[in-house]
């Protein structure tokens, strides 16, 4: 391992190196580190490392390292500019368990360290609206490579308002365009109409409620019956869901869970049952180690990695170190990468701190990147024109098929 490179293997054990080794707490007020260091500058990374979604979370620390890696290296990467003069990183890696607590508490460790110049999270949207605000008080800018709650950079929410100006910002699409490319893709290419029912459940937390209710809005106004159900994430027996949809004979199923152990559990119970409707899940879903139960239906804010030229080199790097890729953590890539970029932008005089770093970022435009599309910032925080999700159907050998492509 790189020396570029720390690992916190538990969000309490590296919550407590740090809050061991800083000052004390930023103020409530938005403010700066007071000597951070362009020659090796402090970010952070974090991802669900341990618990129901680790495979996703490990997919994200593992592209994370291999972005660092070759950024301190000084290796070519689609939409550097070989002018620009990279700041070297020292990457600090949190746990946070996709647990809006374990994300608050690793806010306040990242707010005090006045090394930090900027935060590479957080993974979920819950993780987001608990933690955010925190970091925002702390003037730390932070950028997501899987968060899609839509509210996140909706200044007309309470989410949005509180993280505006250039605190928040995300490299995938958010949920208003999934909702609307799965329900669409239902319509037109599954046969999903008028006198059909759709069960469209959420999982109780702060990224599958408001999707699930789109959907369920965007289904009813094509006069499509929808049956609309709740369930924890951590309840992992599906039965009563199950009994439900067979008993009511659904015509599909739309769940809007991000964890894929759960997405994998309930479409081999319904199977189980003899079930022969659809069965549909959104990007919380997307892990091809995890879910892989046939005829099933993923969208999904990446294409294939394996299908994308200039990612290959990071690819076989990637597998040559961690295995395979369950593709859920390459936009984590690119998002260490904006704030890399920025960060070195900010660090072109040789003095930095995390309000000019929060600019710079705003400014960073890839021309390419290993999502195979260009990458920019709106002022809301989404990416500029990266609206696109792409549907995948599950072969029968658990294979991830690409049958509508977003971008």
């Amino acid at each position: 391992m790189r020396k570029a490179i720390i690992v916190a293997v538990s969000a309490v054990t590296a919550i407590a190196a740090v809050a061991a080794s800083v000052a004390t707490a930023d103020s409530s007020r938005v403010a700066s580190p007071a000597a951070p260091n362009c020659r090796l500058a402090t970010i952070a990374t974090s991802g669900p490392y341990t618990g129901q979604a680790a495979s996703a979370g490990l997919d994200q620390r593992n592209w994370a390292r291999v972005f660092t890696t070759n950024w301190n290296a000084g290796r070519a990467i689609p939409g550097v500019p070989r002018t620009l003069k990279r700041t070297k990183l020292k990457v600090l890696e949190f746990d946070t368990q996709l647990n809006a607590q374990v994300a608050a508490t690793t806010a306040v460790a990242l707010r005090s360290n006045r090394d930090l110049l900027a935060f590479n999270g957080f993974s979920g949207s819950q993780e987001n609206v608990a933690g955010g605000p925190i970091l925002r008080r702390g003037g730390v800018p932070f950028v997501s490579g899987s968060a899609t709650r839509a509210s996140l950079t909706d200044p007309s929410t309470p989410d949005g308002s509180v993280l505006r100006n250039g605190f928040f910002r995300r490299v995938v699409p958010n949920d208003n365009f999934q909702a609307r490319t799965g329900v669409a893709f239902m319509r037109q290419q599954l046969d999903i109409g008028a006198g059909d029912t759709v069960m469209v459940i959420d999982q109780a937390e702060a990224y599958s409620v408001p999707l699930a209710n789109l959907v369920a809005s965007l289904l009813r106004a094509a006069n499509v019956e929808v049956d609309r159900q709740s369930q924890p994430a951590a309840q992992t027996d599906f039965t009563s869901l199950v009994n439900r949809a067979v008993a009511q004979r659904v015509d599909a199923v739309y769940f809007a869970s991000q964890v894929a152990s759960n997405a994998q559990l309930f479409a081999q119970q319904l199977r189980s049952r003899g079930y022969q409707g659809l069965f549909f899940g959104p990007d919380g879903t997307y892990d091809s180690n995890t879910f892989k139960v046939p005829g099933s239906y993923i969208s999904s804010f990446s294409l294939d990695v394996n299908d994308i030229p200039v990612a290959r080199p990071f690819l076989n790097q990637f597998k040559a170190r961690f295995g395979d890729t369950n593709n859920f953590g390459v936009p984590t890539f690119v998002a260490m990468q904006s704030i890399a970029m920025g960060l070195s932008m900010a660090c072109a005089d040789g003095r930095v701190s995390r309000a000019e770093v929060r600019r710079e970022i705003g400014k960073v435009k890839m021309s390419n990147t290993i999502l195979g599309k260009p990458v920019a910032f709106a002022k809301s925080g989404d990416p500029v024109g990266g609206v696109g999700f792409s549907i995948f159907r599950i072969g029968n050998d658990g294979s991830y098929n690409i049958v509508q492509r977003g971008y």
